[in-house]
Order: structure tokens, then sequence, then C-alpha cells
């Protein structure tokens, strides 16, 4: 089940990050023990990167988030290389290997080509689907660990097992603040313990070397020592083994910096934007409409402005409708559009869609009872001082 159904109270924190699939980290954990081409760091590293730059469909439309970058630039492998700190030729060789194992995916289309990441869609269709026989599990990487360019070192170190701790990890605080400690109201008290066996099992490597794991990731996850055991010398020279004092550490307290976490004052607002957004998305990928990355950001906040509205309706519980109807219109317009070949004559199309939205909630307006007109307006004014902007007469 997924870690969003368990319940339908919102919980007071969520990660700030980028989506993960559990499936994605299962195939992982799989394809890390196989004898002959494991997948290696560098690959895992390059795949946990591109989540970065999908959307809700699983597409990769650009490597970057840079505007100033020209279409042409914009899938350079160039651009992941450069931002996080990583060689060209690392990137290229385990881009290249995630295409072979079937992890990332290219699609051509009329417009040229984009990448997806193999069952994204899938997955993602699946979370909060009552209509499909199974559900989807998702954490969140936070962005900060993207910030801090950890990949490199870890690469460049060979911990093979490293991004795969750093996901089990992003997985537990996702768990935590999603289901088992919903209700806190201090991030600090979210933490737990881990013994020293523990991660040099998990990481297969030497408790020297775990160490110096947990120094990379520290600005993340800070890890504390709290069980220390003091070795001395033998005393016996004949089978003393060292000459000084060992202090060994036996267990670690361990917690997510908080800036990691988010607070969910605005959830209705997000999770109104978060399913708009898929919809939206989804309607453009099966009709197979050619949209650019940059034209997909414009959608984007078209879509956004309309979750902000929607909000301000459910006062009158029309806000799912207004959603809904809205989405399905300018979605079915650009599949005409698409379909009779008059797409291409519109020369900017986040524009278009902007005014396409407008319209839409102009005619969704006329399903509105007066009754509720009242009691929208009178909510908004009471929070804001004015009444609302998208329901006041443009001629009063």
């Amino acid at each position: 089940m997924s870690i969003l159904n368990k319940t339908k109270d919102p919980q007071n924190y969520t990660i700030d990050g980028v989506k993960f699939f559990e499936e994605h980290l299962k195939n992982i954990r799989r394809d890390s023990k196989e004898d002959i081409h494991p997948i290696t760091t560098s690959e895992i590293s390059v795949f946990m990167i591109l989540h970065l730059y999908v959307d809700e469909m699983g597409q990769i439309r650009s490597f970057t988030k840079d505007p100033s970058i020209s279409d042409r630039k914009q899938l350079c492998i160039s651009n992941l290389s450069s931002e996080h700190d990583l060689s060209y030729e690392t990137v290229k060789k385990a881009f290249d290997k995630l295409i072979e194992k079937n992890y990332i995916a290219e699609v051509y289309t009329s417009k040229g080509l984009h990448y997806e990441i193999v069952n994204y869609a899938l997955y993602n269709q699946q979370i909060n689907n009552s209509f499909s026989d199974k559900s989807s599990s998702y954490f969140r990487i936070p962005h900060a660990l993207f910030q801090e360019r950890v990949f490199g070192l870890l690469i460049k170190q060979r911990y093979h097992k490293g991004p795969i701790l750093l996901l089990e990890l992003c997985q537990y605080f996702t768990r935590q603040v999603g289901t088992n400690r919903r209700k806190v109201l201090n991030v600090d008290e979210v933490k737990d313990v881990r013994t020293m066996s523990y991660l040099k099992t998990t990481l297969n490597t030497t408790a020297k070397r775990v160490r110096n794991f947990l120094s990379i990731i520290q600005n993340i996850f800070l890890f504390k020592p709290i069980n220390t055991k003091v070795k001395n010398p033998s005393e016996d020279r004949q089978v003393r083994k060292r000459t000084f004092v060992q202090v060994c550490i036996e267990k670690f307290t361990f917690a997510l910096n908080g800036a990691c976490f988010k607070s969910n004052d605005d959830l209705e607002e997000r999770t109104s934007f978060a399913r708009a957004k898929k919809e939206m998305e989804a309607r453009i990928k099966n009709a197979k409409i050619p949209a650019k990355w940059r034209e997909m950001q414009d959608i984007y906040k078209s879509v956004s402005r309309m979750a902000k509205i929607s909000t301000h309706l459910r006062v009158v519980n029309q806000h799912d409708k207004m959603i809904n109807y809205t989405v399905s219109k300018v979605a079915d317009t650009l599949e005409h559009l698409h379909n009779n070949g008059e797409l291409n004559s519109i020369k900017n199309l986040g524009a278009f869609v902007n005014k396409c939205f407008s319209n839409s909630f102009e005619e969704f307006k006329g399903f509105l009872s007066e009754g509720d007109r009242i009691e929208i307006m009178t909510a908004y004014h009471r929070t804001n001082g004015v009444y609302p902007p998208f329901l006041v007469s443009k001629t009063s």
C-alpha cells in the first residue's frame, strides 16, 4: 500500500524533494547483486540525479533548469556533469548503461528526442488510483542532497553501496513523517539508532570507511556516536598489533537535516496542483502532443494558477469539479488542434494554454449558483479583506 494511502489525515511535515519509486529501488538492489556487470555507483547516482528533471509522466525533456540554455543544448550530457560536479565521461558511460539496462528509454517525436524513466508513469498513475489492482509506494529524495553534490565523492572513493544506503535513508524519513510520526511538531524529534555493524554490512566496507562516508553526507544525514568502546594496546609486546589507544564506535543516532523538511500548511493547494499537473501531463503524453520543455513549464504555471483558485472553492465543495473541468477542456482543445494539424500554427503554446484555462474557468463559473458565489466571496473577503478578483465582474 502506498504510504500516502494509509490514512486520510494530512501529516504536519513532508520531505522537500523529488519522488522516487520503491519499485525502482528494488530493481537497483537486485542489479547490485549481479555477478556480471552489477549496477555501479555512477549509474545509481546518475539515475537519482535524473529525477530532478522528470515530469509526472516520467519524461525528461531537459538536463538543466537553466533558462539561458538553448533548446538545442538542453539534452546535452554536459549539463548534468557541470551542474553536479561529475566528469563528462562518467555521466555519459553511466547514462548509456542505464539505457542498456532499461532504466531509461529514448523516445522520438515529431519535435525530436526526449527520454523517459521506464515505468515512472505507470507507478505514478497507480498512486491513489482506486481503479488499479496495484498501488505504488514512493519516497522523496531531499533537494538538499543534490545541492551538496556528494555523488562525485562517492564515485571517486568507490562506495558501491553508498547510493543505495542514501535511498534507504530517504525512504526511512519519508515513511516516518508520512505514517509513523505524521503529527510530529518538531522535526528534530524524527531520529533513530543504527549500529556500526549494520553500516559496515550495508556499505560492505570497514569501520574507517564508514566514518568517512558519514562525513561526506553529514550536512544532510547527521550520524552522532552514542556508544563507544576504548581498546587499549595489549600489554604483551610479542602479540601487540598496535601501540595506540583505539576508540571504537558501536552505535549512532541519526537524523535528517531540518532544512530538508517542509510544513504542510499549503497542502490543499499543492495537492490540487499535483493532481491537475499529473492529469494534464497524462493527456499531453497520451495524445502524443510534442510539447517542448519550456512550453511545459508555462503550462505548469497555468495549472498552478487554477490550483490556487480551486482552494477558494472548497467552501462550496466545487474545487475538484473546477480542476477536472478546466483541465479536461484545455486538454481536449490541445488534442483537437493536434489531431487536425493546427497546433504548429500556434506561436506561443504557453500563452495559448493560459488563455484556454481562463476561458474554461469563465465557463465553469456559469455552473456556480448565486448562493455558491456569495459563500465563496464572503469566505475570501473574511481572509483577505477584499473580494476575489476571479469572481468579481470585470464591469463592476
